[in-house]
């Protein structure tokens, strides 16, 4: 514990990103933004628009029901409840009353009986506390004192799933805890606790999670879950937690949410990378975090900030509308296959649960929400920077709308089964996201062994991930992949040094390091080198095995095998990155480890063939291939004078959350490196 605390200490000093954000305030000034047109009650308009969808799944007891297999999962009545108490009190959907009030009564009964499905009690306590405040105006006293009673009635350590008694190491405990202790400062607010012990108790531990940037590192590090306990945790202090660890907590949450809008994609989507990716309520946690930050800076007079979070909000909202008006049915992913096949959920996904929770999400929008902040230029909006996050492993590009207005997002050590290590995302304003890359391949060759967190697919995955990278020949022939070397173990976060790294950590095999010119010209440039760092190959030793020494005659053995050079034989690979206005170019270099040999390079690059509905055409001519995709051109092409690069487009179809791809190589023999040029464009 004690490097934890040195740590904490640690965590609220410097910013280290400070410079990038100041930059950013010299330069905002000089971009002017069309105001976009969202407003709060568009808000109210997602959510009503999920309440009414879900009234037929509404059982007599109140329980609401997933329509794929008829039964009540996880926080979905309680969603349904938040979401139905928020709309009734701001004057909407007068007529489903009876309706919303049942679900409540059915929802606070399993609370205060631990009755709540699939031990999620965790999830719904905020939900259904707010509600409690919400509803008590449209029942009568006996209704509202049942409330009262199962709400104030049941005891945390007991109730909750992520406690001590099921992680007798408290430190693993991750991100149900911040809902619980939202939860926990919500009863408190209302009378319903008199103590805030559960958040004493559990907050310490929860703040190790954080990075230096104010992010918050669930397990493995997906995206998603960082804006969701950040967006939990914020409550906390919303609904007026003041303890020991009150401070330090509100200046992370703030650091974190300047942090976050430098990942925000010139589309204005969310940082892809991670379990729970590409969800609609990834966006909309994001939307409620800037909601709330522009509230918060607009009462303390920091007009600037307020209004670039408001910005930055409706860029995230506007995002989604394309799925959310999807006229067929409500999308949960970015794709467009049958809600049916449940492309992209992980077995913890549900439709009705991730559809009222994105419905809650909105309503919180909506409640933060503050129309009368204008909007001025967020980053996504200004571009001309890059944003590195070592502790996540990922690298952030944006343009302005002068140098292109592209977005770029790498990968440096991607989690095997989620995701491709790699050049993971390519987005230009106006362009359908998924027309290049928005999130890596995964791959099924090494993953993390929980394989039930990969996403669901109706074609089965690669053995290896892909992503736009470099792959490269041996001297003996045998082809290797960027793509494929990534995280492999399943890392919790929860025992760290002083500098708040995992102690025993996972060795990775590459090293990166980012280089930034002096100064940037007309184009935004950068490189990348990926430095090896082979492991020796380990198997699994079971310490039962019985044996004088056994340990030290294993060490020996494996001593005595000796390594591959480098890795696959690449000792490293440099990546020199170049966005401008006529779109991106890269180009790769890979270096051959001392006693090895590098016999061919290429670069692999994912062609789009559909995201579920709609399909793609795919036309190659020499070294160039383009995509057309509706209005959509996307190009990808080596220079002519390059005679010795080769393009083949093979013949597999591979899936991500968003759609199936193909994959385009290019090879030569002639030299180690090659130079692609990446353009995006839409045609009328």
């Amino acid at each position: 514990m004690n490097a934890n605390i040195s740590y904490l200490n640690k965590l609220g000093m410097a910013d280290p990103i400070a410079g990038l954000k100041n930059d950013f305030i010299s330069r905002q000034s000089h971009v002017s933004v069309q105001t976009t047109t969202i407003k709060k009650e568009h808000y109210l308009d997602f959510a009503e628009g999920r309440l009414r969808a879900f009234l037929p799944y509404v059982t007599e007891e109140g329980a609401v029901l997933d329509p794929k297999d008829g039964k009540e999962h996880e926080y979905a009545t309680a969603s349904f409840v938040k979401a139905g108490a928020v709309l009734l009190h701001s004057g909407r959907c007068p007529e489903l009353q009876d309706t919303i009030l049942k679900a409540m009564d059915w929802g606070s009964y399993c609370l205060g009986e631990n009755q709540v499905p699939d031990d999620h009690a965790d999830f719904t306590s905020h939900m259904l506390v707010l509600a409690y405040e919400l509803l008590s105006g449209f029942a009568d006293s006996s209704r509202v004192e049942r409330w009262r009673c199962n709400l104030q009635r049941f005891e945390p350590e007991l109730t909750y799933s992520q406690t001590e008694r099921n992680f007798p190491d408290i430190r693993q405990i991750r991100n149900w805890a911040t809902y619980a202790m939202h939860g926990e400062m919500m009863r408190y607010r209302t009378g319903l606790t008199d103590t805030t012990s559960f958040i004493d108790k559990y907050l310490p531990y929860q703040l190790t999670r954080f990075t230096p940037e104010g992010l918050y590192r669930d397990p493995n590090l997906p995206a998603a879950y960082d804006l969701a306990a950040r967006d939990q945790l914020s409550g906390v202090l919303e609904a007026g937690y003041q303890g020991a660890s009150a401070e330090l907590l509100k200046i992370l949450l703030h650091r974190g949410a300047q942090t976050m809008l430098f990942t925000q994609s010139v589309t204005g989507a969310t940082s892809c990378g991670g379990r729970s990716n590409q969800l609609l309520w990834n966006e909309l946690s994001f939307t409620h975090i800037c909601e709330r930050e522009a509230a918060y800076y607009f009462r303390h007079g920091d007009l600037l900030w307020a209004r670039t979070f408001k910005r930055a909000a409706h860029l995230a909202y506007q995002s989604i509308l394309r799925w959310v008006d999807d006229a067929e049915e409500f999308r949960l992913f970015k794709n467009l296959f049958p809600v049916a096949e449940r492309v992209g959920y992980e077995f913890y996904a549900y439709h009705s649960t991730y559809s009222l929770y994105a419905a809650q999400i909105a309503v919180s929008c909506y409640m933060d929400a503050d129309d009368s902040i204008e909007e001025v230029a967020a980053p996504c909006d200004v571009g001309g920077f890059v944003l590195h996050l070592p502790s996540f492993h990922r690298i952030y590009a944006t343009t302005g709308p002068k140098r292109g207005g592209y977005h770029i997002s790498l990968d440096t050590a991607a989690q095997m089964g989620q995701d491709a290590t790699g050049f993971v995302r390519l987005h230009r304003s106006g362009i359908p996201e998924e027309t290049a890359l928005s999130t890596g391949i995964a791959g099924l060759d090494g993953e993390i062994p929980w394989i039930f967190y990969r996403p669901k697919q109706t074609i089965p995955a690669p053995l290896f991930p892909a992503a736009i990278g470099p792959t490269w020949r041996d001297e003996h022939g045998s082809w290797d992949r960027l793509a494929n070397y990534g995280r492999r173990q399943h890392e919790v976060f929860h025992a760290l040094d002083v500098e708040g790294q995992p102690l025993n950590a996972e060795r990775l095999h590459w090293i990166n390091e980012l280089s930034l010119p002096e100064s940037q010209e007309e184009d935004l440039s950068f490189s990348v080198s990926y430095i090896a760092s082979p492991q020796p190959k380990a198997y699994p030793l079971d310490p039962n095995t019985p044996g004088a020494n056994v340990n030290e005659v294993y060490q020996r053995a494996i001593s005595d095998v000796l390594p591959r050079p480098g890795n696959g034989s690449a000792e490293c690979i440099e990546e020199i990155y170049q966005i401008g206005k006529e779109g991106t170019t890269v180009t790769w270099k890979l270096h051959s480890a001392e006693a090895a040999e590098i016999t061919a390079v290429g670069v692999i690059v994912p062609l789009l063939v559909t995201n579920g509905t709609e399909q793609s055409t795919v036309i190659s001519e020499g070294s160039k291939v383009t995509v057309n995709y509706g209005h959509a051109k996307y190009t990808v092409w080596a220079d002519e004078s390059e005679n010795g690069v080769e393009l083949e487009l093979l013949p597999g179809r591979m899936p991500n959350r968003n759609g199936h791809y193909q994959l385009a190589q290019w090879t030569r023999k002639d030299k180690q490196e090659i130079t692609l040029h990446f353009s995006l464009r839409m045609e009328q």
